[in-house]
């Protein structure tokens, strides 16, 4: 199987590559970036004050119940080494209090405020109208999604998916890493588990087991039993960052059969269907298209 990971070179010209790509989109216009205290908006962050400098950047964090505060530490730490100032928005209360007021307005769909899920989605969603009135002061907004969470749907279309530019979507979480270490990013923003950062103790590869095990993106709030939560920890052992990089390249991009990936891999066949049925499933739920309208009559009217 074709390796993922971009050589020393590759690497560097990857990155200026991005840089460029910034120049060019950017034209010197001012650009304001979402900061979470994890790698993907860090070297995002970098890259962008590599292409405009620090002058013409706005970096902002939102304060969370829950967060951890090594996550607050990592964007402190990346805003003094960018010398920008950081917007520290404190949100902490909305996710739940927005939740609970669609809870009683639309208590057809079941939102639950006492459960992770859909105070999550809060949490993620609600920065969107931070971004849209930076935007209307004349900022170009700038994402911080991956590859790898765009192929697994890891995003919300109307959330963190929302963005003029988007300048590593097309990395897997392994190349950002690799690009991390030519940026100056923090060695404990490199070694940290990858989290969405919506909880203590959260991990990308935990929220990942769990919707292997669905086969599908979770909606909404359920009940995983004993024997549930153990397949979970089972699907878990088997994945890093890499390896899922590796099988979901492997399917979406080199069409390879099942035993050819677990022979790559080491990842068994039926999670490997699993990756299958999940990447199929996100790509119809997460990717429908925007902005779809009927043009003007032939007249203009």
């Amino acid at each position: 199987m074709n390796n993922i990971n971009l050589s020393k070179q590759d690497a560097e010209n990857e990155k200026n590559r991005i840089v460029e790509f910034l120049k060019k989109s950017l034209g010197g216009k001012k650009a304001v970036v979402g900061i979470s205290g994890g790698l993907d908006s860090d070297v995002v962050a970098r890259l962008v004050a590599l292409a405009i400098g620090s002058n013409n950047l706005k970096l902002f964090i939102v304060l969370q119940d829950d967060m951890e505060e090594r996550h607050l530490e990592n964007a402190r730490v990346l805003a003094k080494d960018l010398r920008v100032p950081l917007q520290e928005i404190d949100l902490k209360k909305y996710p739940f209090d927005f939740i609970n007021q669609l809870a009683n307005a639309d208590p057809q769909e079941n939102f639950r405020p006492d459960g992770l899920l859909d105070s999550s989605r809060a949490k993620c969603s609600l920065r969107t109208p931070i971004l849209s009135t930076y935007q209307d002061r004349g900022y170009i907004v700038i994402g911080t999604s991956n590859r790898t969470e765009y192929e697994l749907g890891f995003f919300l279309p109307f959330g963190d998916g929302i963005a003029h530019i988007k300048p590593i979507t097309h990395l897997y979480k392994t190349q950002v890493r690799q690009i991390s270490h030519l940026l100056g990013t923090r060695i404990p923003v490199i070694d940290q588990p990858a989290s969405a950062g919506f909880w203590k103790g959260e991990t990308d590869l935990e929220d990942l087991a769990y919707w292997l095990f669905n086969e599908a993106p979770i909606q909404q709030e359920r009940t995983f039993t004993d024997a549930d939560i153990l397949e979970v920890n089972e699907i878990k052992s088997e994945l890093s960052t890499e390896r899922v990089d590796e099988v979901v390249y492997a399917i979406n991009w080199l069409n390879l059969k099942d035993e050819t990936i677990n022979s790559d891999t080491g990842l068994s066949i039926k999670n490997i269907l699993r990756f299958r049925n999940l990447i199929k499933a996100a790509s119809e739920f997460k990717c429908k298209p925007y902005n779809i309208q009927l043009e003007p009559n032939p007249d203009g009217r």
